[in-house]
């Protein structure tokens, strides 16, 4: 499988970094994705197998699909909301 170094988004190109996440960064902790949307970027663990990464992928684009368009901005959209839209995007079903 070879593994995506960008994307376009909204218009808008989005590297993606494969990387070790499973090690928390300062009070964070350990993630599969991260939506870096202000850097335009995401970065993924990289030891995810096919599906796993192509869930992870999906939920952390739908990340920066409200980040771009400014619905995750909008007053009313918790963090809470927008990680439950982000989980709902991920699934293929």
């Amino acid at each position: 499988m070879k593994k995506k170094s960008k994307i376009r988004c909204l218009g808008q190109w989005i590297r993606i970094e494969h990387c070790d996440l499973t090690k928390a960064d300062d009070d964070q902790t350990a993630l599969l994705g991260h939506c870096l949307a202000d850097k335009r970027l995401i970065k993924i663990e990289e030891t995810l197998d096919y599906a796993e990464y192509d869930r992870v992928l999906r939920h952390e684009i739908f990340h920066m699909r409200l980040a771009i368009s400014g619905l995750s901005q909008m007053e009313g959209m918790s963090e809470d909301l927008e990680e439950a839209l982000a989980t709902l995007a991920e699934s293929k079903d």
